[in-house]
Parts: C-alpha cells; sequence; structure tokens
C-alpha cells in the first residue's frame, strides 16, 4: 500500500501518467478474480474519459469501476446504512457533502476499509484538486487500506482558495511526482499564455503563435472576431464557445452569439462569415426542468401522479427510461400512485444518468461555460470574457487559465471592453489590484 501523486500543469499528461501507473501496478500484482480497480473524479467529464482510458487497448482491461466521488459515497452509505443508523448518520440522497461527510465517518469503523479493499486493492483518483471538506475525509480514511494513485494541480481548483487541502494531504501522506512538459499543445501562444496566467505575468497576444486577446466595445464587434475564426477554423473538428459565466447571465454573451447566429460578418472582397449556430450545452438543471414540463407534472411535490398515467406520458415524451421506472414501480413495487415528489427525485437521478452515460450530440461548435469545459480538450477554443464576471482577480486568472488550456491548437479571448482599457487591467497586464 502506499499513495503516489502526479501534480503538473494542465497538458501535462497527470492523468496518463496516473494510468499507466495503474497499469504498471496491476501487471505486478495481478488482481484477483472477484477484484477491481476503482476509479474515482469529481466529475463525470474525467469520469468518462478515465474509464476509457482504463478499459481501452492500453489500459488495464474490464476490471475496472469508475465512479464520481458522490456516486461511491451514496453506494458506502447505502451499504453500510445499518451501521449508518447505529453510528447516529443520517443522509439524503442528493445531499452531496453530507454524503461525502456520512462516507468519511463509515470507513473509520474498522470493518469498512478492509472490505472496500477487498473488492478494490488499487484506487485511481483524477483531478483531486477539486476535492473539499467531506471528500478528502473520504480519501484520507480510504487510503490506508489499499494503493492509491492521484492526479492533480491546485490551479485547476476553480474555487480560487490559495491552499488546497486535498493536495496538502496527499503531498503529507505519500510520494509526490512533479511534471511540466506539455503534452496537449506545442504552440508557443498557448503555453505562454497559460504560464502568465500561472505566474500573474502579462498575457501577450499573437494569432501567429495560437493565442490572441482581443477587445470588443459591443457584442456585433465581438460577434464578427468570432465569425470569422469559426470560418477559419472550419477544418477543425470542434470548436468550443467558452463564457466565463452562464447563459443569460450576460447580455454581452446573450447578444454576441445570437449575432453569430443571425449575421454574416463582412470582409475585403465582398466575403463574408457566418451565419453559425452555436448552441449552449444544457445544464442538468434545463434538462429537468423540460423532462418535467413535458410530463406534465404537478408543481406541488405532495400531489399524487398515477403510475399507468405516467406510463403513457413517458411514452409520449420518447421518455423510456422514466416509463420503465414508473412500470417497474407498478409491477414490482405494486404501487398505483407515486407523490410528484418522489418523481422529481427520480428525473433528477435520470438525467444525471444521462448526462453521465450518455452521447453527446452538439455538432462542430457549441457554447459551454468554464465550469462546463473543466477537465476537457477542444481542437479550438474562442473564451468570451465579459464584464459580468465577479469574482477577485486570483479567481479571474484561473477561470481564464482553464479555458485557454482546453486548447490544442489555438485560442481566441473576446473581452467586452467598451471603455477599450480592460487589455491594461491587472487580469491581462499582469498588475496586481
Amino acid at each position: 500500500m502506499g499513495l503516489l501523486l502526479f501534480e503538473g500543469a494542465a497538458g501535462t499528461g497527470k492523468t496518463t501518467r496516473a494510468l499507466a501507473a495503474a497499469r504498471d501496478h496491476v501487471q505486478e500484482d495481478p488482481l484477483d478474480e472477484d477484484q477491481r480497480v476503482l476509479g474515482l473524479t469529481k466529475h463525470h467529464g474525467s469520469r468518462r474519459r478515465m474509464e476509457a482510458a482504463l478499459k481501452g487497448p492500453q489500459g488495464i482491461g474490464r476490471s475496472v469501476d469508475c465512479l464520481t466521488l458522490d456516486s461511491f459515497a451514496w453506494h458506502l452509505v447505502r451499504r453500510w446504512r445499518s451501521l449508518a443508523r447505529d453510528l447516529g448518520i443520517v443522509v439524503r440522497e442528493g445531499d452531496f457533502q453530507a454524503t461525502s461527510s456520512a462516507a468519511g465517518r463509515l470507513l473509520q469503523e474498522r470493518e469498512v476499509g478492509p472490505w472496500v479493499a477487498r473488492k478494490y486493492p488499487l484506487l485511481v483518483v483524477d483531478e483531486m484538486q477539486d476535492c473539499k471538506g467531506g471528500e478528502v475525509d473520504l480519501l484520507a480514511n480510504l487510503a490506508p487500506h489499499l494503493a492509491c494513485i492521484c492526479a492533480a494541480d491546485a490551479f485547476q481548483d476553480l474555487s480560487g482558495d490559495r491552499d488546497n487541502p486535498a493536495i496538502s494531504w496527499a503531498e503529507s501522506v505519500g510520494e509526490v511526482e512533479r511534471l511540466g512538459f506539455n503534452y496537449r499543445t506545442r504552440r508557443q501562444g498557448l503555453l505562454a499564455a497559460a504560464d502568465a496566467l500561472r505566474e500573474g505575468r502579462r498575457v501577450e497576444s499573437d494569432r501567429d503563435t495560437g493565442f490572441e486577446v482581443v477587445s470588443a466595445p459591443r457584442a456585433p464587434a465581438g460577434g464578427g472576431r468570432v465569425s470569422w475564426r469559426l470560418l477559419v477554423w472550419s477544418k477543425y473538428k470542434e470548436t468550443a464557445v467558452i463564457s466565463a459565466t452562464a447563459a443569460g447571465r450576460s447580455p454581452f454573451v446573450t447578444d454576441l452569439l445570437r449575432w453569430v447566429g443571425d449575421n454574416k460578418a463582412k470582409g475585403k472582397n465582398t466575403s463574408t462569415a457566418g451565419p453559425f449556430s452555436v448552441p449552449w450545452e444544457s445544464r442538468e438543471a434545463d434538462l429537468c426542468d423540460r423532462l418535467r414540463s413535458a410530463l406534465d407534472l404537478p408543481d406541488d411535490p405532495q400531489s399524487r401522479v398515477s403510475c399507468a398515467d405516467l406510463v403513457v406520458a413517458a411514452r409520449n415524451a420518447k421518455a423510456q427510461d422514466v416509463g420503465n421506472w414508473a412500470r417497474k414501480q407498478q409491477t414490482v413495487g405494486g404501487r398505483s400512485t407515486l407523490s410528484a415528489g418522489e418523481v422529481a427525485e427520480q428525473l433528477e437521478r435520470i438525467v444525471h444518468r444521462r448526462r453521465a452515460f450518455g452521447p453527446r450530440r452538439l455538432g462542430r461548435c457549441f457554447a459551454l461555460t468554464v465550469h462546463q469545459a473543466k477537465n476537457r480538450e477542444f481542437d479550438s477554443v474562442i473564451v468570451l470574457w465579459p464584464m459580468t464576471i465577479r469574482s477577485d482577480i486570483e479567481q479571474q486568472r484561473r477561470l481564464l487559465y482553464n479555458a485557454v488550456t482546453r486548447a490544442r491548437h489555438q485560442a481566441l479571448v473576446v473581452v467586452e471592453d467598451p471603455k477599450r482599457n480592460r487589455l491594461e487591467g491587472p487580469l491581462f497586464a499582469g498588475r496586481s489590484e
């Protein structure tokens, strides 16, 4: 047993090195027939990539379970619910921090940790910097029972905390290997911009080297820039338009994307670019609201809903997974009605599973937030940086860093700048406030 932490900037291959170390570990100490490797991460994007890599040709094989920390914590609490009850632990599904804290407390009991280790002798944790509070306790109480391989970068913690508790704990109990070479890109502009943001220096703009920052006094001006980049970059598989604010929060972002979708940007010699459709990647809450509306679910959580009616409504809404669940409540549970609140909770779980395991169908160009883009990578990136960002300079640097470092080939940052002075502000000029 022991802990190995791979630590490095975005693109330095932390996850790749962690997975290679896991493969080497299994080759040196093969799994028993009933044992598996446990992969944990905070977000579903990194969970999907970890699962594909571990189960792929260069991975470990099929003996892998990759879960989010929330899912694993809930599984542990449910499995040991009698013990939890004896300890006075009561948690509700969906209360993620309470569930993680409860799982960490259960792992302090002498029978729980060894029980996990019997099935999972090896733990792989990706993007560990995102672990907070009870999640750190969960890992700290689990690690003594099995071999643990982790990957993390404190600067990619978007909370803005200068001290990262998960990394501090891992560094105090395990071996650390720090990585420096960037495998995601060799474009000098992207590398220089990433280094400048991490170090608080001036961010230099140079389109020829892969990174450019432009100011836009109004949305149409920014929209023209975006349209021309989408045309020039059309040879690439996908371009992500990453906004520093959520959909609908910034008039600049909303108006810019609408302009790109409705207008042609004019160039020299009557040439034009666009219009281009840039759909937003949906949030789980939005998908839940749409599904509730399609099923005509009552707002009052105490209202009763007929199982038979719900099956019909799910069929009409083409929501087979909802219909299967409602039918199971009838045939297996012997229930004729359900509360609207219970149905709503189940819809949240169904949408969560769809997002976690279903395919993505957004096309070549789409918009998403920095938090949605986290742990992913794209051929090209366009970052929209409006005036409405309320975080401090430290957190802004991390937000912009995480957006820019998603790019493999090139990135454009469009800054809302009505007074044409933001590029000389502390974020881009490298001065402190």
